[in-house]
């Protein structure tokens, strides 16, 4: 009776080895042809391709402005006098006031801010800083932000 039992152990766990080995059932397979599914169902060379469409959008985009509404770094040539400058909501919280070297002034009608470029991104609405209005004005004024 132990022979038994020890055989159908040894069979059960061989049978189980080898249906973990197939990997993935045809129903999970990635779609024939790969683009347009989830990420981890894409290749390497869509992912590529998706890379280089946004590099090229980035690199392509006229000063001030991109055509898509996901944000990226401000260059410096994308900092012009008299543009507005939105929150991290979209609102227009201040304009550019005066274009340093590497830096910009941003006027508010809470006053003035000197920021650095490294602190703008552009979308297709123009120029971004990362911060509520809430938290730009509380830094106007000296305070703490609520």
């Amino acid at each position: 009776m132990r022979l038994l039992y020890g055989v159908a152990a040894i069979a059960a766990l061989t049978f189980a080895t080898a249906a973990h080995a197939q990997g993935t059932p045809p129903s999970a397979a990635p779609p024939a042809g790969g683009g347009g599914g989830a990420p981890e169902f894409r290749g390497p060379d869509e992912r590529l391709m998706d890379l280089n469409r946004m590099s090229d959008d980035v690199n392509r985009r006229s000063p001030g402005k991109t055509s898509s509404s996901r944000p990226v770094p401000a260059r410096p040539e994308d900092v012009i006098q008299g543009s507005e400058v939105r929150d991290s909501r979209g609102a227009v919280i201040a304009s550019v006031e005066k274009v340093g070297n590497g830096f910009a002034v941003l006027s508010s009608p809470g006053g003035k801010i000197e920021v650095e470029f490294a602190s703008l991104a552009v979308n297709n609405k123009g120029l971004l800083i990362n911060m509520p209005k809430a938290k730009f004005d509380a830094i106007l004024s000296g305070g703490k932000p609520k």
